[in-house]
């Protein structure tokens, strides 16, 4: 149990310093320093268990430790370091923009940042379905006043459709897991009924067929929408464009991975229980349609946040068909270099949309005379969230591809494969404007300025990951997510 509580402590002093300290950007700067300092406590707590990846899960008290708890813990605070790292200039330039926020809006920012945190470790670390359900719940309710931050309209009318479609989905997770409760009740074994995943998979084969599929459909639909998953991600689009750019990041390279990891959870139980081709029918569509829409939607995107958006929303379906198909290898670097791009890149339209004043990328021309260093940032990012060798995205799409290739899944090979050039093409348009377009009387006004190091850092981390790929790397990583 170790392991679980020691990620609680630096969460929660800041938690208690966003409600002691007023001045902002002093509490930016400790937060920064705390979170980087909770990435090395999570690495040294869970390592242990990432390198034992063969090992047998350890459940203690309704939580799991094994190498997917642990990549995923690890994963989701590397993330949230680099948000807060960046958010210490991200609001030094807003308190000295002329709508400058409040001690005590940025105060509830870290507020409920921490607790977002600590509400996704409890996500990727629950071994109860019970407890799943109320991480899963918890994150809904703590990022909710993140998308609120900037107290618009639309930042309100964002964050209201995130709460409902989310809300909706939960309840639809609750059904689904009563449901598994139910069915477990029916073996002796298990002594009047459990939630435990472990239990669960182990007497899976006991359990009653049609309890089981019909609780797995409803968790499915309940926990796709907070995934993000076509035609249930309206939300998505609106919450993540909307949301200051330090919590974009966090939404897009953490939150997304919870409900997946929700999924993969859920989806080797029926596996346990002979239920693959179930998986395989619901989940592998619903994933395929979510590349292909989003990579539709990405053609005609006028705002910048929102067509990182949909990229976010096809990197889920992407992993959506990894999981369907039953890829843990595709599953865990999907998810590995996707949050490290997408967070980079939410993290450098804050810095973008800071300078420019907008969102709308027909108002953002120029970058490369203006920022030089800023537009070849961007368009590196943009190649790497693309999935374009020699970056860690393009051997992860390939290794989804050639699992599906296979399993004689043609159809959506070729359906995957359209959307992707699809995505790249649209995405090369976009940034061939933005780059590339001609000075305005805005981009004459900036100055060059030096790129941000933790967004380097992090495209750097996706470079390497592509470079050392090896055949030995990705069989380990295949087993992260076993």
């Amino acid at each position: 149990m170790i392991p679980f509580i020691g990620l609680f402590p630096i969460p929660l002093i800041i938690a208690l310093c966003a409600l002691l300290i007023n001045r902002q950007l002093v509490l930016a700067r400790i937060t920064a320093v705390l979170s980087c300092l909770q990435t090395a406590v999570s690495i040294w707590l869970w390592l242990p268990f990432l390198r034992a990846s063969t090992g047998h899960p350890i459940v203690h008290h309704g939580f799991r430790f094994d190498c997917t708890s642990a990549f995923f813990v690890i994963l989701t605070s590397v993330v949230t370091a680099a948000a807060m790292s960046q958010a210490v200039s991200y609001f030094a330039k807003e308190l000295e923009s002329e709508h400058k926020p409040g001690g005590r809006q940025v105060g509830q920012f870290y507020f409920f940042t921490a607790m977002f945190l600590l509400s996704m470790y409890v996500v990727v670390t629950a071994d109860n379905l019970g407890f799943l359900w109320i991480g899963m719940e918890a994150t809904t309710l703590f990022s909710a006043p993140l998308v609120y931050y900037h107290r618009t309209s639309t930042s309100l009318e964002a964050t209201w459709k995130y709460l409902i479609v989310c809300s909706v989905g939960i309840a639809l997770g609750f059904f689904g897991t009563a449901l598994f409760y139910a069915a477990s009740e029916h073996d002796v074994a298990l002594r009047g009924g459990s939630l435990s995943i472990e239990k669960l998979s182990e007497h899976a084969a006991h359990l009653p067929i049609g309890l089981l599929r019909l609780g797995y459909v409803f968790i499915l639909l309940g926990y796709g929408a907070k995934a993000g998953l076509f035609p249930i991600h309206s939300w998505l689009p609106d919450a993540h464009s909307e949301a200051p750019a330090p919590t974009s990041a966090m939404m897009s390279g953490a939150l997304l991975n919870c409900a997946l990891v929700a999924l993969w959870r859920v989806g080797g139980i029926m596996e346990m229980a002979g239920q693959r081709p179930l998986v395989l029918i619901t989940l592998l569509p619903l994933g395929v349609l979510t590349v292909v829409t989003a990579a539709l939607f990405l053609i005609k995107q006028h705002d910048l946040k929102r067509m990182l958006a949909y990229s976010s929303m096809e990197n889920v379906g992407l992993m959506a068909v990894a999981i369907a198909l039953g890829s843990p290898a595709g599953f865990a670097l999907q998810a590995l270099n996707h949050s490290l791009v997408k967070a980079a890149l939410f993290l450098l339209a804050g810095s973008i949309l800071q300078q420019y004043g907008t969102k709308k990328l027909d108002d953002i021309k120029g970058m490369l005379a203006a920022q030089p260093a800023q537009a070849l940032l961007l368009f590196a990012l943009l190649v790497a969230v693309a999935g374009t060798p020699p970056f860690g995205g393009f051997l992860s799409e390939w290794q989804i591809l050639t699992v599906a290739a296979d399993q004689r899944q043609i159809s959506t090979v070729i359906a995957i494969v359209a959307a992707l050039a699809i995505a790249f093409i649209a995405l090369s348009i976009h940034a061939a404007a933005m780059i590339l377009g001609p000075l305005d009387k805005v981009s004459k006004t900036l100055t060059a300025v030096r790129p941000s190091a933790t967004v380097t850092l992090l495209l750097a981390a996706s470079l390497v990951l592509g470079i050392m790929l090896t055949p030995a790397v990705v069989a380990a990583a295949g087993e992260l997510t076993r």
